[in-house]
């Protein structure tokens, strides 16, 4: 049974400070008894240089339709993120910080985890949450005003992306196990694989590829598949880092909702995407394309200064009226 299109839905976050003494401390402690790949350990994985403030500030700006905002972290908390409602850009209950241990109830064996697929496998037990919500990773933002209709429209979900053969990437992974078995050396866990990974568990043998958007869940179809698959659902969870064994989750749940003939599939569509120091101009244009509804901003912890400068300036810009004035003084 289909559920009713709502008016309002929830956001959900996942967030971390990865330069948090406690938690670097933590988490490089598992990475001493752990063998993992290195794109599941590295630095710039874990760093944070205010795109959350940009991500919530984004949402505050340009989607009327959001409920609630959740920020799900492990016993953390944005520094400035309560300013957002003592400066009435906000409510006071509008953002909820949400801690892994609320949402690994039952299954805190596999805490801590800082493993961003283990994480949302379980943003479905979030207390309270709409049955569908938008998934941000912490580096998104709205890049333009955003209608519900981007994402649910005539009672279905809205996904942008493309079909893909499963069977060259099948091959590859395979062939990457081969080798490691044979000289040790770990398969990165790349996002495709685990889309792929995702539709199989579907049963599907092509997969629809999604890219840098903000995510659509139907958090009751993911729950109901994996509380059915107890054993998979602890295998899933397990790892501490992110491993070529797991698969999406958000993947899963768009194949299970595509079978069931519940998804409008889109074509690809434009991102305002900060990759690197060259994409910098690029991106601060794309700020002002009205045709560009998201954006990413990622591995800002490399950017060189002068590049770091141009786009927390255009950012500010941007989203001033609505972002932490402790921020805008601070960076001031």
């Amino acid at each position: 049974m289909s559920l009713q299109s709502p008016s309002e839905i929830d956001l959900v976050i996942a967030w971390v400070d990865g330069d948090d003494p406690k938690l670097k401390q933590k988490r490089q402690s598992y990475q001493k008894t752990t063998q993992v790949a290195s794109d599941a350990i590295s630095a710039t994985r874990f760093a944070s240089n205010n795109e959350i403030y940009f991500n919530v500030a984004s949402i505050l700006k340009y989607v009327p339709f959001c409920r609630y905002i959740y920020i799900v972290s492990d016993e953390q908390q944005p520094k400035f993120i309560e300013e957002f409602a003592a400066q009435g850009v906000c409510t006071q209950d509008k953002i909820r910080i949400i801690d892994h241990k609320q949402i690994f109830a039952g299954y805190e064996q596999y805490l801590p985890t800082f493993n961003t697929r283990s994480i949302e496998t379980m943003l479905c037990n979030i207390p309270g949450l709409s049955d569908y919500f938008i998934y941000l990773n912490d580096d998104f933002f709205f890049n333009q005003p955003a209608q519900i209709e981007d994402f649910l429209t005539d009672n279905k979900m809205v996904v942008y992306g493309h079909w893909r053969s499963s069977l060259p990437l099948k091959a590859k992974l395979d062939y990457r196990k081969t080798l490691q078995k044979l000289v040790g050396k770990p398969v990165q866990p790349k996002h495709t694989i685990a889309q792929m990974l995702g539709a199989q568990l579907a049963g599907m043998s092509k997969f629809f590829e999604i890219h840098h958007y903000p995510h659509i869940v139907d958090k009751n179809i993911l729950r109901n598949f994996l509380l059915s698959k107890p054993t998979l659902l602890a295998k899933q969870i397990e790892y501490k880092f992110r491993d070529v064994e797991q698969f999406n989750p958000i993947s899963l749940m768009n194949h299970l909702k595509i079978k069931q003939n519940q998804v409008i599939l889109k074509p690809d569509i434009d991102i305002n995407y900060l990759k690197d120091e060259r994409s910098v101009q690029q991106f601060i244009k794309g700020l002002q394309d009205s045709n560009i509804k998201y954006g990413c901003i990622q591995s800002m912890d490399q950017l060189p200064a002068k590049e770091f400068a141009q786009v927390t300036e255009a950012m500010f810009t941007k989203l001033q009226s609505y972002l932490p004035q402790s921020l805008l003084t601070a960076q001031g």
